[in-house]
């Protein structure tokens, strides 16, 4: 019998245990909700002296790395799914307010960290967005002028991603030869073919065996195995021959590891980049703000009557220019000598409205800490309802009550209820402008539902709270309280 022992080294793929990867990008954020990437690039640190073979996958981009070292990779630009959007509003002769949206649409949290302009009662925030939601950040500053610059700044955020790594280290394997002559007196040449997981984690291992006798080639098959850690496998292959045979075989071995990396944003600073910082450009806002508005206190109720508080004039606030060139549609709405006109404040605000979600509504916003107007086209031939922003009515309130009775939804129901009650569903566009309304003027969420109705419908709007009474008269719809009512 003839042994022969052949021992080499195999290229096996196990995790990464020495290296750092991360993606940065270098964005700009812009005050309207968009952004500019201008470039994207992958960056592997990997130092394990130990390691080669190395093939990093991420996206649809296939890196092959044949030994450790410091390279870093371009890859198309990708804009991150956050956005960011700015609006002012100057709420007194002396002093502004800034409305910072973030607005944060991947699946989980996200952390950002803030450096406002200066001037500004905030200098430095740090803030939990979570997945699929926004924040709203309420700045303020003493200015008189009637423009006012948010100067650019700077934000930092690291969002989690995943690459697919497959690298490889030396396990041995070998083949064991030996013969015999059978009872014909042919030679039967029988080879064992060992191979072995020496690591501390599992293999996935590919392999083909061959032999060649007199150059012609002969196939004992390809196998596919999964190999424990310190587990061997053994094939025995064995053929008839006359002549010297050479046993062969093909191995592939590999371990793939999904690695968790950051794909941060970048700052470019001359010919140098800041890693983990990214600029959002500055923004000018300007006001025509008037000292004429003057609306009166909600008065108290008197039994027994229809009290009607106060109706702005529609026509007054349509017919105001909007700034950043927002379009209008207007209504033919017909005043009274009874409706007195009213001078009221109009101040900017970039909005971004996702156009598909309004198919048949025209939104036109105009929003301050105590303005908000949105313009929606209502079906034609509707009859105005009344809109209320709770559902538990006593006697005396059903008597002021038109037959057909708008409450939204969310709204809990007591036992008298109007004949015509009907529980409103907001669209996703109402419920964000809704939302809004409840953050920024710190309202309860039924009443500002209730305002985005009587917006979009006209008619009567019946209201709990008395800030958010105010808001609706400065807004010009036509608004009547609900007295001794709480409302979430």
């Amino acid at each position: 019998m003839k042994l022969v022992y052949l021992i080499v080294a195999l290229f096996v793929l196990l995790s990464l245990i020495y290296g750092e990867i991360y993606e940065y990008r270098e964005v700009v954020f812009y005050p309207n909700g968009s952004q500019n990437v201008d470039i994207s690039k992958l960056y592997i640190n990997y130092e394990n002296p130990e390691s080669f073979n190395i093939y990093i996958y991420y996206g649809n981009i296939s890196i092959y790395i044949p030994y450790p070292k410091n390279i870093t990779i371009n890859l198309p630009p990708k804009k991150f799914n956050l956005s960011i959007t700015i609006s002012a509003n100057k709420i007194s002769e002396r002093e502004w307010e800034v409305y910072y949206k973030i607005i944060n649409n991947y699946s989980y949290d996200i952390l950002f960290n803030v450096s406002f302009p200066d001037g500004f009662n905030i200098k430095n925030i740090s803030v939990l967005v979570p997945a699929h939601s926004y924040k709203i950040i309420t700045l303020s500053k003493i200015d008189s002028s009637p423009t006012l610059y948010f100067g650019e700044h700077n934000i930092s955020f690291e969002v989690p991603g995943k690459v697919k790594i497959r690298y490889s280290l030396p396990i041995p394997f070998s083949i064991i030869k030996s013969n015999r002559i059978l009872s014909n007196g042919s030679i039967e040449w029988i080879a064992i073919y060992t191979i072995k997981n020496d690591k501390s984690v599992s293999l996935n291992v590919n392999v083909s065996y061959w032999a060649k006798v007199n150059n012609r080639k002969i196939n004992f098959g390809n196998y596919t195995y999964i190999l424990n850690p310190n587990e061997n496998i053994s094939e025995s292959f064995n053929i008839i021959s006359d002549e010297v045979p050479i046993f062969y075989l093909k191995l592939y071995a590999w371990r793939d590891i999904d690695e968790n990396i950051t794909i941060k944003p970048v700052l470019k600073v001359g010919n140098s980049y800041i890693i983990g910082l990214a600029k959002v450009e500055g923004i000018n806002f300007t006001t025509s703000f008037s000292k004429k508005m003057n609306i009166n206190k909600i008065p108290t109720k008197k039994k027994n009557t229809r009290e009607k508080i106060r109706v702005i004039n529609k026509e007054k606030i349509k017919s105001r220019s909007l700034k950043y060139n927002l379009k209008q549609k207007t209504s033919n709405t017909k005043t009274t000598s009874e409706n007195k006109k009213m001078e009221i404040m109009k101040f900017p605000l970039v909005i971004v409205i996702d156009k598909k979600k309004v198919k048949d509504a025209i939104i036109v916003t105009t929003t301050t800490a105590s303005t908000l107007m949105i313009i929606f086209i209502p079906p034609l031939f509707r009859r105005t309802p009344d809109i209320a922003d709770n559902g538990i009515f006593t006697i005396e309130d059903l008597e002021k009550l038109h037959t057909t009775v708008y409450v939204p939804e969310g709204c809990e129901l007591g036992n008298f209820l109007p004949g015509g009650i009907v529980i409103v569903e907001l669209n996703e566009v109402e419920k964000d402008l809704a939302r809004d309304l409840h953050e920024i003027y710190n309202i309860p969420l039924n009443s500002a539902k209730a305002i985005v109705l009587g917006i979009k419908y006209g008619g009567r709007v019946f209201l709990s709270d008395v800030k958010s009474q105010e808001i609706a008269l400065k807004i010009g719809l036509e608004v009547y309280p609900f007295f001794n009512k709480k409302v979430k």
